[in-house]
């Protein structure tokens, strides 16, 4: 018995085999397009960044291709939906500013246990840091997002940024009077720098400069987050506000 079953699963895995041996580049290019299609049906929030970001989608259809003609893989809409979180992090900054407090927090937390693993794994940090070698999932590995040490975080950040984006829809911006922001802004460098230090100054200092050592910039972001994080809820979103709501 378990001998035929092992038959009729080798038979089952090569006709599989050859009929995406046999698939052209259309056929791919429309099973990309189909896949996207019906995750935005199922994700309304990329839905709305197809429209407002004009690279996401075609960026979205075509690293899934690539992905679907490397992997051949089974689970093709998990494939697409860490491709399109990858892709929405990029650019899911411009939404804080609209969103409401819980949800900006909610994302920021995700991204605060993200930098927490990043301390101690320096691609994660290069990857968190969107610096240009790593700034797209490479069609010869697994999207980033899927890596075994990643992986379980997925569906908390996927849910942080879809209520990030769908709740910012038609909201106005909520930022402060920009003298007010930059004196909260202003506070919390300084308590920063008396919690880790002043070498933590120039850490922060680093964290925009794509020159700079990876690991310096990273260590500034997580001293950053971490002091933020020592605020009250609606401060704290204030802050996340002004720290990187432009984008």
């Amino acid at each position: 018995m378990h001998k035929i079953l092992f038959i009729l699963l080798l038979i089952c895995t090569a006709t599989y085999a050859v009929a995406e041996s046999s698939k052209s580049p259309e056929d791919y290019q429309r099973q990309a397009e189909q896949i996207v299609a019906e995750d935005i049906q199922q994700i309304p929030a990329y839905g709305i960044l197809a429209k407002q970001q004009k690279n996401f989608l075609p960026a979205w259809h075509e690293l899934l291709r690539q992905q679907l003609i490397v992997s051949h893989d089974r689970n093709p809409h998990n494939t697409s939906q860490a491709i399109a979180l990858a892709l929405a992090l990029n650019t899911s900054n411009t939404f804080l500013l609209a969103a409401d407090n819980t949800r900006v927090d909610n994302y920021f937390q995700q991204q605060r246990q993200f930098l927490q693993l990043s301390q101690n794994d320096p691609r994660l940090c290069r990857i968190l840091l969107n610096t240009p070698a790593q700034r797209t999932d490479q069609v010869s590995s697994t999207p980033w997002l899927l890596d075994k040490n990643y992986r379980r975080y997925k569906p908390a950040l996927q849910k942080a940024v879809e209520q990030l984006i769908l709740n910012s829809e038609n909201q106005w911006p909520r930022s402060l009077p920009e003298k007010q922001s930059q004196q909260f802004m202003t506070r919390i460098v300084s308590q920063m720098v008396s919690t880790y230090g002043p070498d933590s100054l120039k850490s922060y200092e680093l964290m925009s400069n794509e020159n700079a050592s990876p690991d310096i910039r990273c260590k500034g972001l997580h001293n950053l987050y971490e002091t933020i994080n020592t605020q009250a809820l609606e401060l704290r979103a204030q802050l996340v506000r002004s720290f990187f709501g432009g984008g």
